[in-house]
């Protein structure tokens, strides 16, 4: 299946970065007006077939003068400090929780290791940047002219440092893994909560935070605009999250997590994609890993 690319608004452009080595599992932006800004770049072994896209679309990467991370995991921001080194003039946009980690990487490297498995060599590494192109984003209201703006959004829960990113002259959400993920290639819609930083409590703060915001185009990193009514989204992947939730909850409190017994609830009916099945079982494995270390670590604390 060849990459796939297109228009969301005369503003807005998705470009398939060739995620993993796939396509249809992870989603770049390209946001146009006076000033060019990119959302999300995949990881470090994901900038040769951004430029492409780029290319394709008549953008010169020095043209580019911002880059935009909902957070620090490295499907998303791995790829920064490769990209930036065809971008002279570009500042980059990450939380400042953990906009270290950007400029000293080894320590994410590592957790990002333990946490991803047999999926880590896929995702390259991370270049580090020099701190004076980092920007903490947390606040950010950026024009770029001509009435489009990316806004920040906190959208803790998959991780404390998320943020969405919203235009509100289209009503267009980039929203990173803030709901979770929706891969139409592989027929999956559900959560990634990966260890070690998730929390359910503000997951389901961000749900009701983005089910009162105006969303007219809700854009996944993992894959793409959405093809159906933003909320009804939104809900449903609220609904799988509680699914999941409950699965991993009952294990821990029975102190018998079988994860191989969740992955295959959560796995997709029917035959999948060459590559789908070991990616969704991969994240979903990582995902029970996390819900784990959450509740068990509530059990802890609550002395039960």
């Amino acid at each position: 299946m060849p990459l796939q690319h297109g228009q969301v608004t005369d503003a807005i452009s998705f470009l398939d970065n060739g995620l993993l080595g796939l396509p249809g599992a992870g989603t770049t932006y390209l946001v146009q007006s006076d000033e060019l800004a990119i959302v999300e770049t995949g990881t470090s072994l994901c900038p040769p077939t951004i430029l492409e896209g780029l290319a394709a679309l008549g953008v010169r990467p020095r043209e580019v003068r911002h880059i935009l991370l909902t957070h620090i995991h490295m499907d998303h921001a791995g790829g920064a400090g490769v990209l930036i080194d065809s971008m002279p003039d570009t500042q980059v946009y990450i939380h400042s929780l953990t906009r270290e980690h950007l400029v000293e990487p080894e320590r994410l490297i590592r957790s990002s290791q333990r946490a991803l498995g047999e999926l880590f060599a896929a995702h390259g590494t991370i270049k580090p940047l020099a701190p004076e192109r980092l920007i903490a984003a947390e606040n950010l209201d950026l024009d770029l002219g001509r009435g489009i703006r990316l806004r920040a959004v906190a959208t803790p829960g998959h991780s404390p440092d998320h943020l969405s990113f919203y235009e509100p002259s289209t009503a267009a959400l980039f929203a990173g893994d803030a709901v979770g993920v929706v891969l139409p290639s592989f027929h999956f819609l559900g959560p990634v909560t990966p260890p070690p930083a998730v929390d359910v409590e503000a997951q389901h703060a961000t749900f009701r935070t983005l089910l009162d915001l105006p969303i007219d185009h809700l854009l996944f990193s993992h894959w793409g605009p959405s093809r159906d009514p933003a909320h009804d989204v939104i809900r449903r992947l609220r609904e799988s999250y509680d699914h999941f939730d409950a699965l991993v909850q009952s294990a821990v409190d029975r102190g018998e997590v079988d994860e191989t017994a969740i992955v295959r609830d959560m796995l997709p009916d029917g035959p999948l994609p060459s590559g789908a099945e070991r990616l969704i079982s991969g994240w979903v494995r990582m995902s029970v890993q996390g819900m784990q270390r959450y509740h068990t670590k509530l059990r802890e604390q609550s002395g039960s």
